[in-house]
């Protein structure tokens, strides 16, 4: 039986051996041609030879879901290849799209290494990419979509050319360190060899709803074994060494990259947060201490207990543009979250995070006149970091949990009240809410991530894009009581302003914006930027009924 296949990820390592092998085997094959492919020639060239071949390409991105619907239509069988840092969650979305489809025979997620169900105990530092593989599992089976989970373990490539050795892939004529006594088995595979035992799973019944192993006999190999075969192949024994369990324990502690965090503004209100987290991940944390902080005890205080958890303080004032300059040449990145646009020199660093964390500025060009200022700033000094080639990262936060959330989203409430609430319009449209301190941990987990340079990320988990009405829903659940409901139409709201000062009107122009028009998550998110939920899936981030629980 010959099958129209799709496959996503056509060009990447394993990908591109899937087309071949599919072709080859006689399928009507299909790859999927992602819209930001044009920047890169060598892909472009690559697909353009799959079509040479036989395949057909199909137009998608996970940032379309309708494009994903319409691709999956057109096949029987969809195998996904996608792979990278935290990549591996994006197939959430395919998967939506294969449910509405309806017509998928198979899926085959993007696995090919060890089964990820029996890596439960794997250490902390490579097991997320195992993590991430259970959620999709998951995902497959609640949807009740047919799968089929390959299991290839090693590919040859990576493992064996280096003599399984870690970022080695030539085998020495010279010598080898061997991991232990080097007498553990592992299982080897050609990578050809996997993409072909792939292609014939996808219409044998056998393999439906199942996890297929590749290992076959001949390549279960220890380390010793396979250094073995090489020295007979060359004809010469290897000189040996060898690492011991605490020897690569201690290698791995070396290898996790710490940075310099310069903070500016580290006493307001996500500031000290940002100082707290980037002491937690490890990084060391510098303060700038402002010369005009004498006045305020407060700050004072603060800047002490940073010291007393290890941060450093450093001088200086943006009236001083030297003290500024000594500052910067100090750290590796920093993180600005004061307002105004003070970023003097700061191209002397490896990365900048200016002072954002709301609603992405470039996304408020048609934001009312008395509350686009603080945007207008934004874009301003947006355009000042990009004309001066300086590495950014955009946080894109949303609505602050604290502001926001604690008063059931209205204008100048902070506590939730027992009795009653005015809701904005319907109070349907969804925004985002973050708890402070995750918006904290996801930034500066940014800092030291490939991925998010001189890209926005946007926090917007999607536990928490929720509607004002859904927020009180939570509230009265969590007190055991329904709040009595008033409600301000669009030009109830807009009359109120009218008989507000200019700083006042600015606020109310924001809830318009947020809880009337539902600007913060009635888009998708663009090619070019990235969320975090998604790249950082090991953080446990707050709900929102988490949060309220704290006012009961």
């Amino acid at each position: 039986m010959k099958l129209k296949v799709l496959i996503i990820g056509g060009t990447g390592y394993i990908g591109k051996r899937l087309v071949k092998a599919s072709l080859e085997q006689g399928h009507e094959t299909y790859v999927l041609q992602r819209s930001d492919i044009g920047v890169d020639v060598e892909k472009v060239q690559m697909l353009l030879s799959f079509k040479k071949q036989g395949a057909r390409l199909l137009i998608g991105s996970f940032n379309d879901h309708r494009s994903l619907v319409e691709a999956v239509k057109q096949v029987d069988i969809v195998i996904c290849t996608i792979s990278g840092n935290h990549q591996l969650l994006l197939q959430l979305k395919l998967l939506v799209a294969i449910k509405e489809a309806g017509n998928i025979k198979r899926f085959l997620p993007s696995e090919f290494g060890a089964n990820p169900a029996r890596m439960g105990d794997a250490m902390e530092q490579g097991r997320a990419i195992f993590d991430e593989k259970m959620v999709v599992r998951k995902a497959i089976e609640d949807a009740g979509i047919p799968f089929t989970y390959v299991s290839a373990n090693c590919f040859a490539g990576i493992f064996v050319g280096g003599l399984c050795q870690v970022g080695r892939f030539i085998p020495s004529r010279e010598s080898v360190v061997l991991y232990g006594d080097g007498n553990q088995k592992a299982v080897f595979m050609d990578e050809d060899d996997v993409a072909a035992y792939t292609i014939r799973t996808i219409d044998d019944p056998r393999t439906v709803n199942k996890t297929v192993y590749l290992r076959p006999p001949a390549n279960i190999l220890s380390q010793r074994e396979v250094v073995g075969i090489w020295e007979k192949l060359i004809g010469k024994e290897l000189k040996k060494s060898s690492l011991s369990e605490q020897d690569i324990l201690n290698i791995m502690k070396e290898l996790r990259m710490k940075l310099k965090v310069l903070i500016i503004g580290g006493t307001g209100y996500i500031g000290k947060r940002l100082v707290k987290a980037s002491l937690q991940q490890g990084h060391e944390t510098y303060v700038l201490q402002r010369s005009d902080i004498g006045g305020d005890v407060e700050k004072v205080q603060m800047l002490l207990s940073f010291k007393k958890q290890g941060a450093r303080l450093l001088i200086g004032s943006f009236n001083d543009h030297r003290s500024l300059v000594e500052a910067v040449k100090q750290v590796d990145i920093v993180i600005c979250t004061i307002s105004g646009g003070h970023q003097l020199l700061l191209q002397l660093k490896l990365r900048f995070l200016p002072s954002e964390f709301g609603a992405n500025p470039a996304r408020m060009g048609d934001a009312m006149e008395q509350g686009r200022a603080i945007f207008d700033d934004k874009m301003v000094v947006r355009k000042a970091i990009e004309d001066a080639g300086i590495p950014f990262t955009y946080v894109s936060a949303n609505c602050f949990a604290g502001i926001f959330v604690g008063g059931l989203c209205q204008v100048g409430h902070f506590l939730p009240s027992r009795e009653s609430v005015v809701l904005y319009g319907d109070g349907n449209q969804k925004a985002v809410f973050m708890d402070e301190d995750d918006v904290a941990a996801y930034t500066i987990r940014t800092i030291d991530d490939p991925r998010t340079v001189n890209k926005t990320v946007y926090l917007r988990p999607p536990a928490n894009i929720l509607s004002q009405r859904e927020v009180v829903g939570i509230w009265e659940k969590l007190i055991g009581k329904e709040l009595k409901k008033s409600s301000l139409s669009e030009q109830n709201i807009l009359n109120i302003m009218k008989e507000k000062d200019l700083a006042e009107q600015g606020v109310w122009s924001h809830f318009y914006h947020f809880f009337y028009q539902g600007c913060l998550a009635n888009f998708e998110i663009e090619d070019d930027a990235e969320e975090a939920f998604l790249l950082y899936p090991d953080i446990k981030y707050t709900k929102m009924e988490d949060y309220l629980k704290q006012y009961l």
